[in-house]
């Protein structure tokens, strides 16, 4: 039936995947995610502001700056998608009770990564008037997009998007963290990077449970889920960090 209203690694599949109770189809449906992910990260390799981190010739002063304006992205969207996030999932089927308690609580474990990430962005030397400037272009188009899925696309799509969200951090995360320590930079003022490189980890593999078990017991949800990455990739994460390193460069 049509779902309506009425350090860690992630980079091997966690040990509930092999779990008999899902089925092949619902697999492949977290192989096409899985996939899409590894798209998504080789398009980000191409951006100036993540080759700069690798780049012997980019200055500490030029690495710190990037992830400042990144930091002012997240504060832009954050409030936005979870506010977002709380009417999609509250069209989900009142069946779903259980999937309901535990992706909004996941989500609630979200609510404040805006504050984190204004934190870091004074730390990082970030002009506390920034923080309440006008959303920038990119940074609109996040929450624009996040609050039309949330209205129009089905419940059950949500969790595409999220895998999103969640699995870019943690994959990330896993090669940017010890180049941040090679370079010898303040980890103290980049607490949202190292918090979520363990907490997104440990939220992905809550996702992708969560896919398995949907796409098993609803096999049209698939392509649901897979419409909404699609969906949310057109915003995140390429304009957004561009017009970070953009801010940058000047």
């Amino acid at each position: 039936m049509i779902i309506s209203e009425d350090r860690p690694t992630v980079l091997s599949a966690p040990a509930f995947v092999d779990r008999e109770r899902y089925s092949d189809d619902a697999r492949s449906v977290l192989e096409a995610l899985d996939a899409r992910i590894a798209s998504v990260i080789a398009d980000v390799q191409t951006l100036r502001g993540w080759r700069l981190i690798f780049d012997a010739n980019g200055t500490n002063e030029q690495v710190l700056a990037f992830i400042r304006e990144v930091m002012l992205t997240v504060v832009q969207y954050q409030s936005d998608t979870t506010e977002a996030s709380m009417h999609w999932l509250g069209r989900l089927p009142k069946t779903e009770h259980r999937l309901m308690r535990s992706l909004v609580n996941h989500k609630a474990e979200e609510a404040e990564h805006g504050l984190w990430a204004a934190r870091d962005f004074i730390a990082l030397g970030g002009a506390p008037e920034a923080l309440v400037r006008p959303a920038t272009p990119s940074t609109y188009a996040v929450a624009a997009m996040w609050w039309r899925m949330a209205h129009c696309e089905p419940p059950l799509g949500y969790l595409g998007a999220e895998y999103l969200f969640e699995n870019l951090t943690a994959r990330l995360c896993e090669p940017l963290l010890p180049t941040l320590e090679a370079r010898r930079l303040p980890l103290d003022r980049l607490g949202f990077l190292v918090e979520h490189a363990t907490e997104d980890i440990k939220h992905t593999n809550l996702i992708a449970h969560h896919v398995l078990d949907v796409a098993t017991r609803y096999p049209e949800s698939g392509d649901m889920m897979l419409r909404c990455f699609d969906l949310f990739r057109h915003v995140y994460p390429m304009p957004i960090w561009s017009e970070a390193m953009d801010r940058v460069l000047g």
